[in-house]
């Protein structure tokens, strides 16, 4: 079976509707390396090869999705994304805004499993690759956390591989600012 990734049926969809309370300012506009955390997000995913990018609970940004219930978490935001998004693609490479250490090799080995299996890393739930239409299918399912998405679309969790800081989430001033000093 062809991967989503070679039939070009593949989007990116960056989560970046949160509140970002925690951080007291918009995570998405933050500066890191001369870059927004978003445009950092969308480099990431370019440099996949992935050129569908949609980004989750921002209907104002360029190829931006909206919330069907505002700040109901990430999961359901990725359900919405299925749901507004099953004509043009079969799958989601899901990453959130706030993760600017990711880099394309970390997100490689996602791409590279078998067609229509939702794949994310042992121990951390995104990023994630979901396939469309299962997850469409959950529309009517109260779900909001992203664990119960992926244990709901049956995902693999692939061994984890490589600097686990990667994953860490920018969730709070001292947090970017340790991100900052060690940059």
């Amino acid at each position: 079976m062809t991967r989503p990734a070679e039939s070009g049926r593949l989007a990116g969809l960056i989560l970046a509707g949160g509140r970002s309370e925690r951080m007291g300012q918009d995570k998405a506009e933050l500066a890191w390396r001369g870059q927004t955390l978003l445009a950092r997000a969308r480099a990431l995913l370019l440099a996949t090869g992935i050129t569908g990018i949609h980004v989750g609970g921002r209907p104002q940004a360029a190829d931006g999705l909206p919330d069907s219930q505002p700040h109901a978490g990430p999961a359901r935001a990725i359900i919405d994304a299925a749901c507004l998004l099953h004509e043009r693609y079969d799958s989601l490479l899901v990453i959130p805004v706030d993760m600017p250490l990711l880099e394309p090799g970390q997100l490689a080995p996602l791409l590279a499993g078998p067609s229509g299996q939702a794949l994310h890393w042992a121990g951390q739930p995104l990023p994630a690759l979901v396939p469309i239409a299962p997850c469409r299918a959950l529309r009517d399912e109260d779900i909001h956390s992203i664990k119960r998405l992926l244990a709901s679309l049956r995902a693999e969790a692939l061994p984890l591989t490589g600097p686990i800081a990667a994953f860490s989430n920018i969730n709070t001033p001292d947090a970017l600012a340790r991100l900052n000093t060690e940059d």
